[in-house]
């Protein structure tokens, strides 16, 4: 009997550590892909003014084009984020801050988005320009 039972107590907390102790998985969480989520963002965001497509309106709003008919890739990305964040002064407009409505990562999403919208040489410029401006939000440098 003795035997009986040390053996069920045996096959018993085997069967204990078998189901028990297997490492709980869970699904890893997916990485947003940045150009999809920067697109959601300019959608939701800044459609309203900068168009559908980033093509800018001749109307009251007078938001420039950001695509490739204009020349918003002239300027670094850590000029676009700044402007994002904190608005930005223009002729006769204004743009608001978005810095306390979105995400630094929406915000950057927001920029992966806008560079799709450029040709690969504008592109191409524009990546020049933004590594040669200065440091990168959360260098720390600037």
């Amino acid at each position: 009997m003795i035997r009986w039972l040390f053996g069920f107590l045996v096959l018993g907390s085997g069967l204990l550590v078998a189901c028990g102790a297997a490492p709980v998985t869970s699904t890893p969480t997916a990485t947003p892909d940045p150009v999809a989520q920067g697109r959601e963002v300019f959608l939701r965001v800044c459609a309203e003014c900068h168009g559908q497509n980033g093509e800018g309106y001749a109307n009251e709003l007078a938001a420039p084009a950001l695509d490739a008919s204009e020349h918003a890739w002239h300027h670094p990305d850590q000029q676009i984020r700044d402007w994002i964040a904190n608005g930005k002064l223009g002729l006769g407009r204004e743009m608001p801050a978005l810095g306390d409505q979105l995400a630094e990562v929406e915000i950057e999403a927001v920029i992966t988005y806008l560079h799709t919208l450029w040709t690969p040489e504008q592109l191409a410029t524009q990546q020049d320009i933004t590594n040669r401006y200065g440091p990168q939000a959360g260098d720390g440098d600037g």
